[in-house]
């Protein structure tokens, strides 16, 4: 008998309807913080943060769900019309 020595390489898309994985707690040091004015509802930032914190779809405005956001710093990098900034969190 021979063993199955395959290795399975790549990622898997799980349901984005379920968000989030752990509470931040209070360790985050950098939040995400939307200008509504410059934001053109792209969806851009929902579709890429890694934690799908951000609840969100084209034409409609994006809302960060900061018990799950980890302060990546994703969603401000990639945004295209520069409309999210990522702040320093004041803790309080």
């Amino acid at each position: 008998m021979s063993q199955d020595k395959s290795v399975i390489k790549g990622f898997v898309l799980m349901d984005m309807s379920i968000r989030g994985g752990q509470y931040v707690g209070n360790w985050r040091v950098m939040m995400p913080v939307i200008d509504e004015a410059k934001c053109v509802a792209c969806g851009l930032c929902a579709t890429l943060c890694p934690e799908a914190a951000i609840a969100g779809k084209p034409k409609v405005k994006p809302k960060i769900d900061m018990r799950f956001c980890k302060g990546c710093g994703v969603c401000a990098n990639e945004c295209p019309s520069k409309a999210i900034e990522m702040k320093t969190e004041v803790k309080k």
